[in-house]
């Protein structure tokens, strides 16, 4: 849902969401206007959850620094922000709202209440912004992949979803995510 139409600043939005009539709502900011996010399904909230157990249980395999993050977490983005559902980075998290260092990973789950037009523009916020970006799509067991200079592709069921240049040598098997 679309709260306003006049284009706003990041110091602007954060105001407006450390109100405290939102301290129980989630926004983002997508090209200058503020988006409640809807709650999500468990069940989404579980895939993201099994993500970050795999990426977290693979750094710590390897000795890799690993930070990640759900729907909480916001990040400024080129003038956005956004709260993916995941999000991976090699630094820390921030304490700042939104955290100002952008992941480097990023996976939004799409649940049927997602409208495509706000799907499309957070798609290109990633995308203009460099970061590896994924849509899965939980009913379908499927996920695009929007990898940095290379072209789109989608996932099935019996392909392997990887950390490509941002984690390489992680791999995810995408039926793991759905047993």
């Amino acid at each position: 849902m679309v709260l306003q139409t006049k284009p706003m600043t990041i110091d602007e939005f954060s105001a407006f969401v450390h109100l405290p009539e939102h301290s129980e709502q989630t926004f983002e900011l997508i090209n200058g206007e503020i988006i409640e996010v809807s709650p999500g399904r468990t069940s989404n909230s579980e895939l993201r959850d099994i993500l970050a157990f795999e990426v977290r249980l693979f750094c710590r395999e390897h000795d890799l620094p690993c930070h990640t993050s759900g729907g909480d977490g916001a990040f400024d983005i080129q003038g956005h922000v956004v709260a993916p559902d995941f999000a991976y980075k090699h630094t820390p998290m921030s304490d700042e709202y939104p955290d100002p260092i952008a992941p480097e990973w990023a996976i939004e789950v799409i649940s049927p209440t997602d409208k495509a037009p706000e799907i499309r523009a957070k798609r290109q916020i990633y995308i203009q912004a460099g970061i590896l970006y994924g849509e899965l799509y939980p009913k379908l067991q499927s996920i695009d992949v929007y990898a940095p200079g290379q072209p789109p592709r989608t996932l099935g069921i019996s392909d392997t979803l990887d950390g490509g240049d941002v984690l390489p040598g992680f791999t995810l098997a995408v039926k793991a995510l759905f047993e």
